[in-house]
C-alpha cells in the first residue's frame, strides 16, 4: 500500500509539472513562431496526456488481486506505457507534417531570445522531473512511471536540438534551418516511441525479460537447500510488481508430499524475500527416478545407483529448459 501511494503522488507530481512545462513552451511558440518549438510544445501535450493515463494506471495496478484478477492488475502499467509510446507516433506524424510543410513555406522566426529564456526554464523542469520518474519508477518497480521518465529525458534531447535549430536561425536568418530541426525531432520521437512500444508490448504478451531470470536464477542459487535436486521449465508471467513463476523441482523419490511440500514452501518464502519483484511460485513436484544420483548430494540415500559427483549448477539457461540427466 505505501508503494501504491508513492507511484500516485510520483504521477501526481508529474503531471502538475506537465502542465507548467507546457505553459512556458506555449508562451515561447507564441513569442518566436517557430515550428521546432511548435513541435516541442505538441510533444509537451503528449506528456500532459500521459501523465494522466500514468496516473491513472498507477491507481489500478496497486488494486489487490480479485476473483476476475487473479494475477493482480500490474499489467495496466505496461499497457500504459505501450500507449504512451501509440501517443508518441502520432505525435511524430503530426510534427513532421508540419515540419515539411513548413520547410517549402517558411515562417518567419522572432524574439528568439524570449522564446530561449521560455524554453530554457520548460528543460530544467523537464530535466529534473525526469530523472526523478526513472529513479521512482526503478525504485518503486512501476513501468508506467519508467517509461514516463524515459518520454520527459527524450523531450529534454529535443529540446536541446531547438535551441542549437534557433541560435543558427539567429547567426545566419535561415529559417529553413528550423523547419529542419522540426524534422529531426519528429523522426527522433517516431524512433523512441518504437522503443517504448517495442518493451512493453513484450511484457503484455509474457515476453521472456533476460534481465529479471538473471536476478532471479541467482537468488534461486543461493537458496538452493539439499533435496532440491533439480529445478527446470522455470518460466514467468510478469503483472508490474508481481510475478508469478512456474517450475518444475524434481525431489528424492522416497519423500512423502507433506516433506516435499515443506521444503518447497521454505524455499518460495526465502527466494521471495530477497527478489527484487513480490511474486509466488507455482511447482510441479517431480521425484528423482534415480536419473539424478550423480547430481544428488543427499547423504544416506537408500536407493542411490551412482555416486555423487557434484551438483549441476544452476544457470539461466539450465533453469528455463527441460529436464537434464546427464552434464
Amino acid at each position: 500500500m505505501l508503494l501504491a501511494q508513492k507511484n500516485f503522488r510520483t504521477a501526481l507530481i508529474s503531471l502538475f509539472v506537465s502542465f507548467i512545462v507546457l505553459t512556458l513552451k506555449t508562451k515561447a511558440y507564441y513569442a518566436t513562431h517557430s515550428i521546432s518549438v511548435l513541435s516541442d510544445a505538441v510533444e509537451t501535450v503528449i506528456n500532459v496526456i500521459t501523465a494522466l493515463i500514468a496516473l491513472y494506471a498507477v491507481k489500478v495496478a496497486a488494486e489487490p488481486a480479485d476473483e476476475n484478477h487473479p494475477y493482480g492488475h500490474g499489467k495496466m502499467e505496461y499497457f500504459s506505457a505501450a500507449f504512451e509510446g501509440g501517443l508518441i507516433f502520432f505525435a511524430s506524424l503530426a510534427i513532421l507534417f508540419q515540419s515539411f510543410e513548413s520547410f517549402f513555406i517558411p515562417n518567419e522566426i522572432t524574439n528568439i531570445n524570449t522564446g530561449v529564456q521560455y524554453l530554457a526554464w520548460a528543460t530544467a523542469l523537464n530535466f529534473l522531473t525526469g530523472l526523478h520518474l526513472v529513479f521512482a519508477g526503478r525504485a518503486q518497480k512501476s513501468e508506467a512511471l519508467k517509461a514516463s521518465g524515459k518520454h520527459i529525458l527524450s523531450d529534454v534531447v529535443t529540446t536541446l536540438g531547438i535551441f542549437v535549430g534557433l541560435f543558427l536561425v539567429k547567426i545566419t536568418g535561415l529559417n529553413w534551418i528550423d523547419s529542419v530541426v522540426g524534422i529531426i525531432i519528429g523522426f527522433w520521437l517516431g524512433f523512441e516511441s518504437y522503443k517504448i512500444i517495442r518493451e512493453n508490448s513484450g511484457a503484455l504478451m509474457d515476453e521472456t525479460d533476460d534481465h529479471s531470470l538473471g536476478r532471479l536464477t541467482e537468488v534461486i542459487k543461493k537458496h538452493r537447500t539439499v533435496g532440491i535436486i533439480d529445478i527446470h521449465h522455470l518460466k514467468m508471467i510478469r503483472s508490474g510488481n508481481f510475478h508469478h513463476i512456474d517450475a518444475h523441482m524434481v525431489v528424492p523419490e522416497f519423500w512423502d508430499i507433506q516433506q516435499a511440500h515443506a521444503l518447497a514452501r521454505e524455499f518460495e518464502i526465502n527466494v521471495v524475500k530477497e527478489y527484487d519483484f513480490d511474486g509466488e511460485f507455482a511447482f510441479h513436484m517431480d521425484p528423482c527416478q534415480k536419473k539424478y544420483c550423480s547430481a544428488c548430494a543427499l547423504e544416506n540415500c537408500q536407493i542411490r545407483s551412482a555416486k555423487f559427483a557434484k551438483i549441476r549448477a544452476f544457470t539461466q539457461e539450465h533453469v528455463t529448459k527441460g529436464p537434464q540427466y546427464t552434464d
